[in-house]
């Protein structure tokens, strides 16, 4: 059976098994807006001296979550977990998608098998729409519109760049970017153009914003890496990073103030995450400017402890949602899936798998709770997090760890000489965990890879 039939079978399963309830009367449009490599620590209103006054906005006049975790400590995974609401290991990405084999990690796609949120949101009256980052599949049977998408603008690689734009596309067809302004202002704009059109048609509509700003490589507009030196001149490059953290605001903030222009801001769910915390590689701004984007949290992107791992997450549906909240509840990238189906009165398909619950009562303020824990692997890491307790293991190290990160912001106390039973617990979860959801073709690496996992005064 070839994709696209497979795709049309998906889709008529789910028409069969979808209904449709009422929320408040029309169904809300919903926007995800995801960040890419942006650490915890970054926004203005959580002290940073990076200005992002569009996403403070959304801070106060929506909910934010404090203990929000991504699906992985890397881009692919975590985009295929937003997508499904499912562990990235069981929908063909455990690890960072590539157009051909990368030494032991071979060429990976989001499987077709997995029904996506704009699949699932179809049946609804739903248009969908992706502008940004797409790199969960590289052939053109996995291309955004084979999942789902009706329209796609954007880059199918991870790091496109910001001046010279490479390899973007309308649907399935190149274009040229370059020469045309900044790559995160033409996703904004580009965004702001989809709103519009979607808001004449009176259909409700899902757009996935994928920026890929922050990720290196470091580019911004002069003037704010001028101004940005000056605030940071002692933290190399992180005034080029604190640059293109505010025109990512700057970007986010067009798409507010079309809502508010076109008075659709009370009609629709907006949530703002990353895809993993910041990234330590020296091809980006190094540890230096990781320890500054981390806030107090250990570790970087590719690594499993908290600060590979939490990021912001903010969400805003004004008279759907309080305003100016903040929550502690733990949740986690796979959530957003089974999020925007309750928020649009969607009941997923009988077989539907997701992994992910709703955050909704989260956000509302209503009883919620984790039904299960929660589990995280990739090459040299892997970890398990279930109520008060998180087991981190990592491939080169003998041992496990054990924190307790709720009182252990840092993860610097290491509990698992005092707490060997939970140890084993925790590590036998995983195993029954591994056999379930991890089907991986990528082997382990037991060789500390540091260009990953740089060596500094913090992780000796």
């Amino acid at each position: 059976m070839n994709h696209l039939l497979r795709c049309r079978l998906v889709l008529f399963l789910i028409v069969l098994g979808t209904s449709l309830t009422s929320v408040a009367g029309a169904a809300p449009n919903l926007i995800v807006i995801l960040a890419d490599d942006l650490g915890w620590a970054d926004l203005g209103h959580d002290g940073s001296q990076i200005e992002t006054p569009h996403l403070d906005r959304l801070a106060k006049e929506g909910v934010k979550l404090t203990h929000y975790r991504s699906s992985a400590p890397m881009c692919s995974p975590t985009r295929a977990a937003l997508l499904t609401g499912r562990y990235p290991h069981s929908v063909g990405v455990p690890e960072l998608a590539s157009p051909t084999a990368r030494g032991n990690v071979p060429v990976l796609a989001l499987a077709h098998a997995a029904i996506t949120i704009p699949e699932a949101l179809k049946p609804a009256g739903y248009r969908s729409a992706l502008v940004g980052k797409w790199h969960i599949g590289y052939a053109k049977e996995n291309w955004p519109r084979t999942h789902g998408f009706d329209e796609f603008w954007g880059s199918l690689i991870g790091t496109p760049r910001f001046w010279d734009v490479k390899e973007t596309y309308a649907n399935e067809t190149p274009i040229e970017v370059s020469g045309k302004g900044y790559y995160t202002d033409q996703l904004a704009g580009k965004a702001v153009e989809i709103i519009r059109r979607h808001a004449a048609d009176k259909q409700p509509f899902f757009l996935y914003l994928a920026f890929n700003a922050p990720h290196y490589p470091l580019e911004a507009p002069f003037e704010l890496v001028s101004k940005y030196r000056k605030i940071f001149p002692d933290r190399g490059l992180f005034g080029i990073y604190a640059a293109m953290v505010e025109q990512l605001d700057t970007g986010i903030g067009r798409v507010l103030a079309t809502l508010d222009e076109l008075k659709l801001a009370s009609d629709t769910l907006i949530l703002f995450t990353s895809d993993n915390g910041p990234s330590a590689e020296l091809n980006h701004y190094g540890p230096e400017g990781a320890d500054f984007s981390n806030g107090p949290h250990r570790g970087y992107k590719f690594g499993l402890t908290e600060g590979g791992l939490r990021v912001p997450f903010l969400a805003r549906w004004p008279g759907k949602l309080p305003a100016g909240v903040v929550r502690s509840g733990s949740a986690i990238t796979m959530d957003i899936l089974p999020t925007l189906l309750d928020a649009a009165g969607v009941k997923p398909a009988a077989g539907h798998e997701i992994h992910g619950q709703s955050l909704l009562p989260l956000l509302r303020g209503e009883a919620f709770a984790r039904r299960a824990p929660l589990h995280w692997e990739n090459q040299q890491n892997y970890a398990v997090h279930d109520g008060e307790w998180k087991l981190v293991k990592r491939a080169w190290e003998p041992k496990a760890r054990l924190y307790r990160p709720a009182e252990d912001i840092g993860e610097d106390q290491n509990l698992a000489e005092k707490f060997p039973a939970k140890v084993a617990e925790l590590t036998a979860q995983h195993e029954a965990w591994r056999k379930r959801y991890y089907p991986n073709p990528v082997p382990p690496v037991a060789k500390r890879t540091t260009g990953n996992f740089p060596v500094t005064a913090q992780d000796p």
